[in-house]
């Protein structure tokens, strides 16, 4: 099973009907921090207004996606907080293709190995990372996720492969190995 299907994203963008970006959707909305308006009436967000908020220290450019891969996601409609999670804690945004139906995670930086940030989105949203990413995700500590987020990392990489090692080793009992 591959893990990641390639798609050029800067040409998928052009057609703004057909994704749904909703990781920066969700940054858009739970930013709570209002723009000044010459009336007092402070309508807009600084996210919506500028797509930057200061006191959240968030940029909607961090929600566009620019490597030309996607990672698809079992789960249809995740959780928004779950969402804002992986926004906040990973470089990915979650988009889903409103044609078909299908979610992805996508992301939204690059120039380094990123794969510590996709097993990491793929354990909040869905929280198991599959083998075939669990085997590719960089062991070197503190690459691109630190502290906290470097230790639930961790404990889910190694999970998984707990979990794949006991369904192994039933198979190699099954077939008489």
């Amino acid at each position: 099973m591959a893990y990641a299907i390639k798609i050029d994203w800067m040409e998928e963008l052009k057609n703004c009907d057909k994704w749904v970006n909703h990781g920066r959707n969700i940054a858009e909305d739970k930013c709570k921090h209002k723009t000044q308006d010459t009336d007092n009436k402070r309508k807009e967000t600084n996210m919506r207004y500028s797509g930057w908020c200061e006191e959240c220290n968030f940029s909607e450019d961090s929600c566009i996606p620019m490597m030309n891969f996607a990672y698809p996601l079992e789960c249809n409609d995740p959780d928004e907080d779950k969402i804002k999670e992986v926004v906040d804690r990973t470089c990915c945004t979650v988009m889903e293709n409103s044609g078909t139906g299908e979610w992805f995670l996508a992301l939204c930086g690059g120039g380094m190995d990123l794969s510590q940030d996709i097993a990491l989105a793929y354990h909040l949203l869905e929280t198991w990372i599959s083998f075939e990413l669990a085997i590719n995700v960089c062991t070197q500590k503190d690459l691109s996720i630190r502290g906290k987020d470097w230790d639930v990392l961790r404990k889910a990489v190694i999970d998984s492969f707990k979990s794949y090692k006991g369904n192994a080793e039933g198979k190699l009992e099954e077939w008489g190995d």
